[in-house]
């Protein structure tokens, strides 16, 4: 109990104790002045006293029992939530007084004494470290490979192939590559050719264009089935000629005197010219889309992220090596900031910015959360929370309407005594 309400308590019960020894004098001495003018100041004193007691009492409980107009802040409790709340909202934390105290505020320079006395390096190693770990858990690889191919693919699309192409060109002739890139496509040439693929796809062809030749007249459809009946055709034996004959063509381009050599040199420095026209870029762009579009970088994207997100899991040299990046990257970054005016204005400027923008966009959560936190009590906690909030002036109440009952007293007495 706080001092000044055993005060008030003792105050009353002086004021009834006043009154009980008065009632005790008038009772012994009927006759006496005196005693009929204390009886009257104490009384008034008592019923001021006894009066403000039920008054103050009325606010949050039922004093005595009495039911009619009492327990007032329980059974509006509801509307003074609301009052209350409305009141924090657009008075004390209104949109206007969040941002004026967010401007007169220097947020960088407290920021920066927080981050001096309470942020150390291995503190931000560390917090990195769990925040690496948690999203290792949490992200899902398809996702990742999927949202990256199409974010790859954009990016491809908007970049033109050509200029990188004609770059590539003039780099291989300026290094002289060019006959090392003419014997890698040959090389790879030899190595199509030598593929019994080929010779099946040399014989088909042989044979679609004998059909094609017979269709054509009866002439040649007569001649075409002699030939083929004295063995005059044969089209496995021409496939195999062929294909052996394809070989050694192959191999022979590989000579470092061929003329096909010295004609790809001249080739590639004109197309290496005429890759920076407009014509060919566009070629090569459409090219380009259209591999890109049968092209799948899912599957592949995919996998990477798996394999990263699985060396992220558990600690692992790959992921200390990325928090001891980060930690240097935001040290970096915080040292410019710090050694920069330009930069801490710019900060300041934008922390003011979002944070008023923040409050403004989210200033009804300022009365939500008062709301709730005060429903959150119950009746006697509500009733505590508004007398704590009154302080002593309840009390006070009390004290002053036994004095000030006891002044009426006295005005009485006087009265009746002049009467």
């Amino acid at each position: 109990m706080k001092p000044v309400k055993r005060q008030a308590n003792r105050v009353l019960a002086a004021a009834a104790g006043l009154f009980a020894g008065a009632l005790a004098l008038k009772y012994h001495y009927p006759g006496n002045e005196l005693a009929a003018a204390l009886l009257t100041i104490s009384e008034a004193s008592l019923a001021g006293g006894v009066a403000d007691w039920f008054a103050v009492t009325a606010l949050f409980r039922r004093p005595l029992g009495f039911p009619y107009h009492t327990a007032l802040v329980p059974r509006n409790r509801e509307r003074i939530i609301e009052a209350l709340t409305r009141t924090i909202e657009q008075d004390f934390f209104n949109k206007q007084s969040i941002a004026d105290r967010i401007h007169q505020v220097n947020i960088l320079d407290k920021l920066t004494a927080y981050a001096g006395t309470r942020i150390s390096k291995a503190g931000v190693r560390t917090v990195l470290d769990t925040l690496l770990a948690e999203l290792a858990q949490t992200i899902d690889p398809g996702t990742v490979g999927k949202y990256g191919e199409r974010l790859l693919k954009v990016i491809l699309r908007r970049q033109s192939a050509a200029p990188q192409a004609a770059a590539l060109l003039r780099w291989t002739l300026q290094e002289e590559k060019g006959g090392e890139l003419y014997t890698a496509v040959v090389n790879e040439l030899a190595v199509r050719c030598a593929q019994e693929g080929t010779r099946e796809a040399i014989y088909n062809y042989l044979e679609q264009l004998k059909q094609n030749t017979a269709q054509k007249n009866w002439l040649a459809s007569l001649v075409t089935g002699v030939l083929e009946g004295m063995d005059g055709i044969n089209l496995e034996d021409a496939a195999t000629a062929l294909h052996e004959e394809l070989i050694r063509t192959v191999d022979e381009l590989a000579g470092p005197e061929h003329p096909v050599r010295q004609w790809f040199q001249e080739e590639l420095k004109e197309v290496s010219v005429n890759l920076e026209t407009p014509e060919w870029a566009a070629i090569i762009d459409d090219w380009k889309n259209g591999q890109l579009a049968r092209a799948s970088f899912a599957g592949p994207l995919t996998a990477v992220v798996q394999a990263v997100l699985e060396a992220f899991k558990r600690p692992s040299a790959y992921r200390d090596s990325v928090a001891d990046w980060l930690v240097g990257q935001l040290a970096s970054y915080w040292q410019q900031v710090k050694d920069s005016t330009l930069l801490q204005h710019r900060a300041e400027t934008y922390l003011k910015t979002l944070l008023t923008d923040i409050f403004n966009k989210e200033h009804s959560l300022v009365g939500q959360v008062a709301g709730s936190a005060l429903r959150k009590l119950s009746d006697e906690e509500l009733n505590q929370f508004i007398e704590d909030k009154a302080g002593e002036d309840l009390d006070w109440i009390r004290i002053n309407g036994v004095f000030v009952g006891g002044i009426a007293g006295l005005v009485l007495a006087v009265v009746q005594w002049l009467v």
